[in-house]
Formats: structure tokens, sequence, C-alpha cells
């Protein structure tokens, strides 16, 4: 097989699923944003954007988002730039404990957070014992910090993880130069790490934009479709555009969060820039590496990281102690009205306030055997999120190993601009996208169909982007002597490519399963029957029915994407 003849082979299947369940439906998503409706189909221009931007409830969702990532993103960027000092510094195996929020399904915790928010949860409890008024969070206005919270706990770990490789490529000798010019440690970090640190921030930035917009899958979980006006965000408005099938305005909507997301993207980028020119005018001209003993972290900074990580992975710690209570101690400890079993606890005025524990006083069984023998639908419901995450990992798998690879050895010319709209979906929120995938899936026949979930899955750019990234450190020594003996495009890449990129498909596996076995928006929107819904989405009718066995239920779902998140750790070690 001839070397052109293997690119289109490796490309084709990746770019063929960009054009169809991406670029395509999105410019059809700005024929169906100009018309009135499906029906006439009457062109009316900007007419749908105009009244999305005078529609209350958007007004509404955007300015809640605006507050939302204005509290967010600064505080995030802030925390992680200063555990990954830490990290740097000191002992970094704490990282992966740092990562686990990122790989739980939202479901998983979903009781832990409404333990802490609830009207009678533990916040609500200690104002209580404090002397002071209580907050019902379904209607306050400061219920935004609900979110806030939640996006910092289950994403902190990733930005600490990409700041943490910014810090590692400063050269130390860029420090001692300084030093020795009596700069302060404040100088040190304005004239070296920040100028250096610029592009990861930038790219922090962005990815903590990105991931911000999954917030809905908990407050989907937790206060459901309709929740608090002031917790009332953007993807509550595009999903609820969704259930009235009202493309015409989803379209708009969407049109309008991608050219706020491109703004937000020229405006970090320009920033970053700026900062990076400011280095290179720094005079810093090292002519040699001056070796510095690593410094240790001390006794403080030991005590910060490992409060981080007690953080990250108490949720989990209590999901899982507390699928040991029966499931009647579950609903005395944990529900806020006040019942025989519970009246000796702290309770007002009717109002029950939690019992959190770790250690369950009779330890038992019962909730497994609950839920694995008595509720067969959510046990069928487990079985459909498989049925939907094993088509997409082997499908993403293949099509991004072959278009990495081809990507990196092609000689295409107008491949590093494929390329880059490759990157221009990676970057855009899912509610963006989600808009191009409903249109492909309706005009394929394919809703209410796994396959309009599985499809868009298997050819998304982010395993292609992770896959490219890795086989740019590859020693070009090696293809060069394959090469040499003869070996055919096909051989370097089984024998050579290949066997090295296990630890970047072990990456891609794991945030794969984190992904989509964390579904909650596509399942929602594609998928009507109830009987076909993944177990992510019936967790919080559980949650709010069913509270005796959520427990024993959130260990079992989160049991596969431990064990391919702990694969995934001993493969990148």
């Amino acid at each position: 097989m001839n070397e052109k003849r293997l690119w289109k082979l490796f490309l084709l299947p990746s770019l063929g699923g960009v054009l169809v369940f991406y670029l395509l439906p999105f410019v059809l998503s700005l024929y169906y944003g100009m018309i009135d409706n499906m029906g006439s189909r009457q062109f009316v221009g900007l007419q749908n954007i105009v009244e999305t931007l005078k529609n209350p409830m958007f007004l509404q969702a955007a300015g809640n988002t605006a507050v939302y990532l204005g509290l967010s993103i600064p505080l995030i960027l802030l925390i992680s730039l200063g555990l990954a000092f830490l990290l740097h510094r000191g002992n970094r195996t704490l990282l992966f404990a740092l990562l686990v929020p990122l790989v739980l399904p939202s479901g998983v915790t979903a009781f832990f957070w409404n333990a802490i928010f609830s009207v009678g949860g533990l916040i609500n409890k200690m104002l209580y014992l404090l002397g002071l008024p209580l907050v019902n969070w379904k209607t306050s206005a400061v219920a935004i910090v609900i979110p806030v919270v939640l996006f910092l706990w289950k994403n902190t770990g990733l930005i600490t993880a990409i700041m943490l490789i910014g810090y590692s490529r400063i050269p130390r000798e860029y420090y001692e130069i300084v030093a020795g010019e009596g700069a302060t440690p404040r100088v040190c970090f304005y004239k070296v790490t920040l100028p250096y640190l610029a592009p990861t921030l930038f790219l922090s930035g962005l990815i903590a934009v990105i991931q911000s917009f999954k917030v809905f899958r908990e407050l989907y979980i937790l206060f459901g479709a309709y929740p608090n006006p002031h917790l009332y965000l953007l993807q509550h408005y595009m999903n609820n555009q969704f259930s009235s099938l009202n493309l015409q305005k989803l379209s708009a909507a969407s049109h309008i969060l991608f050219v706020l997301m491109a703004a937000v993207i020229l405006i970090t980028y320009l920033m970053q820039k700026r900062l990076s020119d400011r280095f290179t005018s720094v005079e810093l001209s090292p002519t040699k590496v001056l070796s510095t003993g690593k410094k240790t972290s001390t006794l403080a900074e030991k005590l910060v990281l490992g409060a981080a990580a007690a953080v990250a992975l108490f949720p989990l710690l209590f999901t899982v102690s507390n699928s040991f209570l029966s499931p009647q101690e579950v609903i005395n400890r944990y529900s806020s009205q006040v019942l025989p079993g519970n009246a000796d606890s702290l309770a007002r005025d009717g109002l029950h306030f939690v019992q959190m524990t770790l250690l369950p006083t009779e330890p038992t069984l019962a909730q497994y055997k609950e839920f694995l023998l008595q509720s067969p639908a959510y046990l069928r419901m487990f079985w459909n999120s498989v049925l939907l995450i094993v088509p997409i990992l082997l499908g993403q798998l293949v099509v991004s190993v072959l278009a990495a690879y081809a990507f990196e050895r092609s000689r295409w010319k107008y491949k590093e601009a494929a390329f880059a709209v490759y990157l221009v979906i990676l970057l855009m929120p899912m509610q963006v996208t989600l808009v191009p995938n409903y249109i492909t899936a309706d005009l394929l026949g394919l809703l209410n169909s796994y396959w309009a979930i599985i499809l868009p899955a298997i050819f998304h750019p982010l395993g292609v982007f992770l896959l490219r990234l890795q086989m740019k450190g590859f020693d070009k020594a090696w293809v060069e002597a394959a090469q040499d003996c003869g070996a055919s495009e096909w051989q370097i890449f089984r024998q050579v490519i290949l066997p090295n990129l296990r630890p970047g498909i072990m990456v891609v596996l794991v945030l794969t399963v984190a992904e989509y076995w964390n579904i909650i928006d596509q399942a929602i929107v594609f998928l009507d029957s109830t009987i076909k819904q993944p177990l992510s989405v019936s967790l919080s009718q559980m949650l709010a029915g069913e509270s005796g066995i959520f427990f024993a239920a959130s260990c079992i779902y989160v049991l596969p994407v431990l064990l391919v998140f702990g694969m995934g750790k001993a493969t990148t070690k």
C-alpha cells in the first residue's frame, strides 16, 4: 500500500465524522437560526438572535452565567497556581487524589452535596448551632455559590495538573539570575513566573471555561431542569429549548454563545501574548545551568496539600462508607422530615438536620442486596450505560490513533488548517456542539437511539488532539532507524509508534470514560424513552425518591470509572 493511500485510509474516518457530525450541521444551524419556523421556513435574518437577546429568561441565564464564571475562573486559576507551586516543591503523588473528582460521575456525589446545601443540610445545621438565620438555597440570591463550589471541587485537580506542567518547564536558572540581582520573591513572580506561565495560564483559562459549562450535570441532579432563578444558567436555557424543539431560538442562542466564546478566546490569547512578549523583553540570558538543590516543602505546605487531597476525596469516602448503612438508617439520617427514627437527633420546628457519618453504626450490605435483587429497573439502566460507553471507547480510540498519526506524519498541505478546525470544535462548550449533533441525529433518524450519542462521541477531536501532542514528543531517530531498515509506513505505525502511545491512549481512555459514563445532557436531549436512559440520569430520580439505595447504586456505578482511572495512573507513572 502506497503512502498517500495509507494517509487517506487513516485520516478519512476522522475527517468524515467531523464533517458529518459537527461542521455541516453547524452550517445548517446557521440556516435554522435565520428562519421563522420549520413550517413556512421564511427567512428572517437576525430576528431570532435579536429576540433571543431580548428574552428575559435568556438574559437571566446569561447574567447568572456571567456571575458564575466571574467568580469561578479567577478562583480556580489562583487556587490551582498555588497548589501547582506546592506540588512542584513536594510530593506530586497527591496530584492523583486531586484528579479523582474529575472522573467521578456527577450522580455519585449528588447525595453528599445535597446533604451540604439542602435546607436541613450541614451548612444550615452549623448556622442553627451558631444562632444565625438559615439559608433556603432553593430561593436564596446567594445560591450561585453552589455551582462555584461544585466547579472548584471537580476541576481544580485538572487545572493544577496543567499548571504543574507549566511550572516544570520554567528554567531554574532564570530565578537564580533575578535573585542574584536582589529581586524579592514578589519581583521574581512578576518578572519570571507570570510571563513564562502565560501560555499555560491561557490554556488553563480556556479549559476552565469549557469545564464550567459542565456543572449543569450536578445542578440538574440536585435541582432539576428549573432550579432557583438565581441558579438558572445558559445550560438550563438551552436544554429547555431542546425539550420544546424550538430549533430557531436554540440555534440563535448557540450562535450567541459561539461568538462570546470566540471573543473570550481572542481576548485571553492577546493577554497571554502580551505577557509572553514582556518575558522576551526581560534581559535574561543564562550561559550555563546553575545547579540549585530542589527546595523541599515545609510542614505547612504539606498540611495544605493534605487538606486539599482530603477535600477532593471526602465526598467519595462519604459515599462508600454510607453504602454500608441500612436503607432505613439512610432515611433517618438524611431525611429533612422529623421521623420516629430521627426525632432524638438535632431538629428545629419540624425540620430534621442531617447526621453525616463516615462510620456506620451497624455495617450491612442491605443496600447492595436491594439494588441488585429488588431494583431491576435501575440495574437495567446500569447496563444501558455500559451499552453506551463500550462502542464509544472502541470507536474513539481507533479513530483517534489513526487520525493523530496521519496528522503528524502526512505531507498533506491542508492538514494544519484541518487540525485548527479540530481545535475550534474542541474548545467549544458542549452546549454549542449539541445543536449540530441534534440536527444530524434528526436528519439521520437517530433520535431516541443510542447512536445519536455514540457517533458524535466517536468522532470528537479530543483523542486526536491529545495523541498527536504525545507523538510530537517522540524521538525522530526511532522512525529514521526503522526507515533505514526498510520498514513501511504501516510497520512504523504498528511496531514503533503504537507501542509507545500507551500512556496517551490511557489518558484518552480515562477522559472518555469520565465524560461519557457521566453523560446527562445528551441523554436528556436525544433519548425520550425512560427505559433507554443511563443510570447517570436516573440517579437524580433515585436521590429524590429512593434514597435508601442511593449510596450502593453510586458505588456500583463509580467502580468501572475508578478501575479505569487506576489503570491510567499505573500506566502513566
